[in-house]
């Protein structure tokens, strides 16, 4: 039951975007940011110091009435008494060089992993065809027309006379 109200409870903070705790905001804010600073100081935590700061903040500090955590589309985290006019801005991006260079790195990194897998993946699929039509072409046309299952999809046949395969509807040879 506990779970099925957390689940509720992100699905409201993601439609709203009014998070309930510090926790639930970075969750949001990490996507779109990797360090930020403590607002009016030089205090800079990365996403791991900022996980561990919320924490402890949100167990000490818990939400009171109708107030929430915002997070602005750069990723800056605040907290509301209520009306998203009235945000207090607590943590703000630090999108220096150094920052968005890294950013940009694990960006490049993913998207060449996710080519890679997808070329792999690709290349697995035309072997199998290949071997399915190799195997077609090897095989005598007696043994085809004998065979217990589609060399297409691999569904076994219904019955010795069959003609057809039943699942992907290719012919019997």
């Amino acid at each position: 039951m506990e779970e099925q109200q957390e689940f509720k409870l992100e699905t409201f903070e993601l439609q709203t975007g009014h998070y309930l705790s510090l926790q639930h905001a970075l969750s949001a804010a990490m996507t779109r940011c990797v360090i930020w600073c403590y607002a009016g100081t030089e205090d800079k935590y990365d996403v791991l110091q900022l996980f561990n700061f919320a924490k402890d903040f949100d167990q000490e500090h818990p939400i009171k009435d109708r107030s929430f955590y915002m997070v602005s589309a750069e990723g800056a985290i605040g907290v509301s008494p209520g009306v998203e006019y009235l945000t207090k801005w607590m943590f703000l991006p630090d999108m220096d060089e150094a920052s968005i260079e890294k950013l940009q790195s694990d960006i490049r990194q993913l998207e060449a992993e996710e080519q890679a897998r997808k070329e792999a993946e690709e290349k697995a699929r035309r072997e199998a065809e290949e071997k399915a039509k190799q195997a077609a072409a090897a095989a005598p046309a007696t043994a085809v027309f004998h065979a217990k299952f589609c060399p297409l999809c691999g569904t076994p046949y219904k019955s010795e006379n069959a003609n057809f395969c039943v699942n992907c509807g290719a012919p019997r040879k």
